[in-house]
């Protein structure tokens, strides 16, 4: 039977999802699952499994002449490319997050921002992976709540998943050849510009990687190595002196200057505010 994602195969809904976001290439979802056992399938979509319960389960597998069996805890993660399984069962409830990634988005993503002439997705039955699980849970709480900066925080959590799995369960070969490891002056001088003009729209990695003629990859990579900060920290904190200015100088109402600099909302823009500064806007104007 072919499936494309969880759903289709349980033949439930999700717990939690990230269906209404439309995030491309990605799709998040939570499941709790009483023990169960499904026949041979096929899933569209490279599928990463990570166990949240914290009662032990135990989960055998048989594909073809080949048999798996292993005890899944909480923090434990399964990992399994696109592609036909043979039949596979579980002893006890569990509560399982499912990153659902499509594969041709994401080959297409080694073979342009790595410069990859080859690549393949290991598959995992059970292995342990610290960060995959720590993104997963991020993820999953983005798919139910807008963040402060809306899409270029869904990217940066995408990106480093997609990075880390290609460089960690994955076997590729790479094209000969490199690039300096830092970005010049002009094009600093050219995302500040961006920001500046565009201080009130949505920010996405993409359109600050093509601002510096990079893949998203190869401009996270180098912006970091030069800046110390991450994109989106980056952002967060030219954000943050910007509102500084606008609330000392023009008196701003706290909604205006959200709006102005592109927050989700001025609760989410108070926040940033107060975890950057240690006091709220309003606190900030008084003084």
């Amino acid at each position: 039977m072919k499936y494309t994602y969880s759903s289709e195969m349980y033949g439930l809904q999700a717990v939690e999802t990230s269906v209404s976001q439309a995030w491309p290439g990605l799709r998040v979802e939570r499941y709790q699952l009483e023990a169960m056992a499904m026949p041979a399938h096929f899933h569209k979509h490279h599928l990463l499994l990570l166990h949240q319960g914290q009662q032990p389960i135990r989960s055998q597998r048989h594909s073809g002449r080949r048999f798996d069996e292993d005890l899944f805890g909480a923090g434990d993660a399964g990992l399994y490319p696109a592609g036909e399984y043979g039949p596979i069962a579980w002893d006890g409830p569990t509560d399982i997050i499912h990153l659902h990634l499509d594969a041709q988005a994401l080959e297409a993503r080694a073979r342009h921002d790595l410069d990859l002439t080859r690549f393949a997705l290991h598959e995992r039955f059970r292995f342990e992976d610290g960060l995959l699980t720590q993104l997963g849970r991020q993820l999953l709480a983005a798919s139910n709540a807008k963040h402060t900066l809306g899409r270029l925080y869904v990217e940066s959590l995408a990106n480093t998943l997609c990075y880390h799995l290609i460089e960690h369960h994955a076997s590729y070969e790479q094209r000969v050849g490199g690039t300096g490891s830092r970005l010049s002056a002009a094009v600093l001088a050219r995302l500040d510009a961006y920001l500046e003009a565009a201080a009130e729209q949505p920010i996405s990695l993409q359109m600050l990687a093509s601002l510096a003629n990079l893949s998203v990859f190869h401009f996270a990579r180098r912006f970091k190595q030069t800046t110390g900060a991450t994109p989106y920290q980056y952002v967060l904190q030219w954000k943050m002196k910007r509102a500084q200015q606008l609330l000392r100088t023009d008196e701003l109402p706290i909604a205006s200057v959200s709006d102005a600099l592109g927050f989700a909302s001025p609760t989410h823009f108070s926040a940033a505010f107060k975890r950057a500064f240690g006091c709220t806007p309003r606190e900030f104007q008084r003084r």
